[in-house]
């Protein structure tokens, strides 16, 4: 399940890395190719909550294989898309993959192993997501630049066929113990600690993908890196979100609210900064050290505070509605991002990420002063 949830995120992050050679290739300009990011995340937006709700019954083992095949043939699609109508139609079908496997494999990890190492089977699902957050970009330009971008995205559907295969090796048969049904989706919304972290997690995702999206441009732009110190950078920005996820992780289990404070201001400082040190490679190196730092926490961060503010977060009503506010806003943030660096400047995106994360900032210390009340 973890190299599934991992495969999944790396996926849908893959684009960004390759934004500058497919709106080239497929003359379109760089705003536009950025919904490459938006059409994903819009559609798994819906099939987040729908599609547990639309299968009722079905064995989620054989739910999670048609969903991990979904992700292979999207792929070969977006590796041979003629256009970018054909390439948007490939992203598509990978947010229905991506809003279902998720929704699913969330609360299969007490299910699965059951008794004290549940909840350690459980981070591991959630590692998965916030390693394949960090590590999907940077895969993008160093799978480009040995094999160009359709062969990026035929490598990753080649490397999509291991999870599928070891879940149908590994995977047992899961009953579905409780219907999901449409009303159950707005479960999260009655408890006032939930609707808080749902709403940090839309305002922290959006800001990041506003800015995220568009890094790979800004490098090459502003910083003036070569296709391989871009790639250098990004996979710095991995291996620090890599460390993030695994130290967030940690710091959570004792402090919860002071980590998260401290993940979404260090992610609003390092945005922030970004277009004034990130111009010269070793501020760029700095910059997005501390930036996958704190990103790498943001999933686990968002999940963890959910599922402390309400015990059905778990279910898959509950994280279908976590994944498609987690799912809108990298749509919505890879949308304005891209509107915004067509009619201003990828700075101006910068700058926008940064302040969508003081509003996220905002919503965690105003709910601190709400307890106290």
């Amino acid at each position: 399940m973890a190299v599934g949830s991992f495969n999944l995120v790396t996926n849908e992050f893959l684009p960004v890395g390759l934004l500058s050679d497919i709106h080239r290739d497929l003359n379109v300009s760089e705003g536009t190719a950025g919904t490459m990011v938006t059409a994903p995340g819009l559609v798994a937006a819906f099939s987040a909550p729908l599609l547990p709700v639309l299968l009722r019954r079905l064995d989620r083992r054989y739910a999670l294989l048609g969903l991990s095949l979904l992700f292979v043939l999207a792929d070969v699609l977006a590796s041979v898309a003629p256009n970018y109508g054909v390439m948007l139609a490939a992203r598509a079908i990978l947010g229905i993959g991506i809003g279902g496997f998720w929704a699913i494999a969330v609360g299969l990890g007490t299910r699965l192993i059951s008794g004290e190492s549940a909840p350690r089977a459980t981070a591991m699902i959630f590692g998965g997501i916030s390693i394949g957050t960090v590590v999907g970009v940077p895969a993008g330009p160093l799978l480009g630049e040995f094999f160009g971008w359709r062969g990026a995205f035929l490598s990753v559907a080649v490397l999509g066929l291991l999870p599928l295969i070891l879940q149908f090796i590994l995977l047992p048969r899961i009953k579905v113990e409780s219907v999901p049904t449409l009303g159950s989706l707005t479960t999260l919304l009655k408890s006032p600690r939930a609707r808080t972290g749902l709403l940090m997690t839309f305002f922290t995702i959006t800001a990041e993908f506003v800015a995220y999206t568009f890094v790979a441009p800004f490098l090459e732009q502003y910083t003036g890196a070569s296709t391989g110190l871009v790639s250098t950078l990004l996979l710095v920005f991995a291996a620090a979100g890599i460390i993030g996820n695994f130290a967030t992780g940690y710091f959570l289990q004792r402090r919860l609210r002071p980590t998260a404070i401290a993940v979404i201001a260090t992610l609003a400082v390092s945005v922030a900064l970004m277009p004034a040190l990130g111009s010269w490679p070793i501020g760029a190196f700095i910059i997005l050290a501390a930036w996958g730092l704190a990103y790498g926490g943001v999933p686990v961060a968002m999940q963890t505070w959910l599922f402390n503010a309400d015990q059905d977060a778990a279910s898959e009503s509950g994280s279908g509605m976590f994944v498609a506010t987690f799912q809108i806003s990298i749509a919505l943030g890879s949308l304005v991002g891209g509107l915004v660096v067509d009619f201003l400047s990828i700075p101006g995106a910068m700058y926008l990420g940064a302040l969508l994360a003081l509003v996220a900032l905002a919503f965690i210390i105003s709910e601190k002063t709400r307890t106290r009340a």
